[in-house]
């Protein structure tokens, strides 16, 4: 049984996107940030909803509902980035309304079978009071491809942000 199965006092992220509501462990969540601004550079691909000029570092703002699978949405002022901790970095992800923190022992787990669903994100099913949140396992939200991209483009675009601070002798 997984640490959080056994509700030792983790605590999830819970927010709203296309009439769902999901969670990630806190601990893959570095901050959240209210919906902002964000640059749209030539050949941005349709998965990134842009770059989040985040003290002065590019982070790439993934669009949410396109990674889960769910029919393209707008996205309000209510909505939010989850700058979301990684392996090569950080990256963001547009989301609609962030409900807040909760402690996982507050809901009841249902673990889901990793091997029958959406490369295996999808790690438990918590409820409470009726209220249902798909937890989410952010390290297998991409695949190692679509990492690499990332990485790449990452790269170019803080290079790109340089060339603002640069100024000619």
């Amino acid at each position: 049984m997984d640490a959080a199965a056994k509700g030792d006092g983790l605590a999830v992220v819970t927010f709203r996107l296309g009439g769902h509501s999901f969670g990630f462990g806190a601990e893959w969540v570095a901050e959240v940030v209210p919906n902002a601004w964000l640059a749209r550079p030539p050949a941005l691909p349709a998965m990134a909803a842009g770059l989040l000029d985040l003290g002065g570092t590019a982070i790439t703002v993934l669009r949410g509902d396109l990674l889960l699978g769910l029919p393209e949405q707008s996205f309000g002022l209510d909505a939010s980035i989850l700058v979301m901790k990684g392996q090569k970095g950080r990256v963001g992800l547009l989301t609609g309304r962030v409900d807040g923190v909760r402690d996982l022992q507050s809901f009841t787990y249902q673990p889901v079978d990793g091997e029958n669903n959406f490369q295996g994100c999808l790690r438990a099913q918590l409820v409470s009071d009726g209220f249902v949140v798909h937890l989410l396992d952010w390290p297998r939200m991409l695949g190692a491809e679509e990492q690499a991209r990332l990485a790449e483009f990452e790269d170019r675009a803080t290079q790109r942000l340089a060339l603002w601070d640069d100024t000619p002798s």
